[in-house]
């Protein structure tokens, strides 16, 4: 590990092009559960596989420590890697794997995009995001994520024994699911007028993002939409809810399977 090994600083690009893509958000990948990474290596052969690129806009695991991590999720990881040879791959930080470096990239042959990034497919301009930037009514969260996305913050924990580090996301995890279920919906939700100005901003004709679990396509005004990517729920042993975003002629089209 680098000396000042940092992945808020490590992301490589916020401007990609994209042919013939594939987006997906929201895995919660547990490494611990051996059927998770059997349905994803499913999903990247009959599904991912038939288009050109395949971008995770966040949370892909459940909890990401640091870039050590890689032997504890080998059975998803390699399956991504394999893919990775013939497919351009990106991935984007979420809320939950936020420390997602530039050695797990380099390894796995992928691109650490920038929380936004801005994507040319054809004659659109995607703005692509995880989402939870513009959950800005929920204040506390805000201030917790500008916290773990600091600096200093990041170099401090990735100093700490990996056992270490694997405790402190397990009680994290299971804090937060209290704090969810107190949680008025409004605060767990994007800022539409937010999204907005960031659009217009950027020169963007819609948005593509994840993390509230609110799957579908919501008008922002008369002329830009924002899709919502459905998460992944695992419900047995060999059955998942959750789905997937593509491009058909430029025209987003949001696909589920259950």
């Amino acid at each position: 590990m680098s000396l000042f090994s940092c992945p808020t600083i490590e992301t490589q690009t916020d401007r990609i092009t994209l042919s013939d893509p594939c987006l997906i958000s929201d895995l919660h990948l547990n490494t611990e559960v051996s059927a998770h990474a059997a349905f994803f290596s499913r999903f990247l052969n009959e599904v991912a596989d038939k288009h050109k690129e395949l971008v995770i806009l966040g949370d892909f695991f459940d909890y990401w420590v640091g870039d050590d991590a890689w032997d504890s999720a080998a059975s998803i990881l390699e399956p991504l890697k394999q893919f990775a040879l013939s497919h351009a791959l990106f991935i984007m930080h979420g809320n939950r794997d936020f420390m997602m470096g530039k050695r797990l990239a380099k390894r796995l042959g992928a691109t650490l995009l920038s929380d936004p990034t801005t994507a040319q497919i054809g004659n659109k301009k995607v703005l692509l995001s995880h989402g939870d930037i513009w959950c800005i009514n929920d204040q506390d969260y805000q201030k917790v994520r500008r916290k773990v996305r600091s600096f200093w913050w990041q170099w401090m924990v990735l100093r700490l024994p990996l056992s270490k580090r694997l405790d402190i996301a397990h009680n994290a995890r299971a804090r937060s699911k209290v704090s969810k279920v107190k949680k008025d919906a409004l605060l767990m939700d994007v800022d539409n007028s937010t999204v907005k100005n960031e659009c217009l901003r950027l020169g963007c004709d819609l948005v593509i993002h994840g993390h509230t679990h609110r799957p579908g396509v919501y008008p922002i005004d008369e002329k830009l939409s924002r899709f919502v990517l459905p998460d992944w729920d695992f419900r047995a042993s060999n059955a998942y809810r959750g789905g997937y975003l593509t491009f058909s002629d430029t025209k987003p089209e949001l696909c589920r399977f259950s």
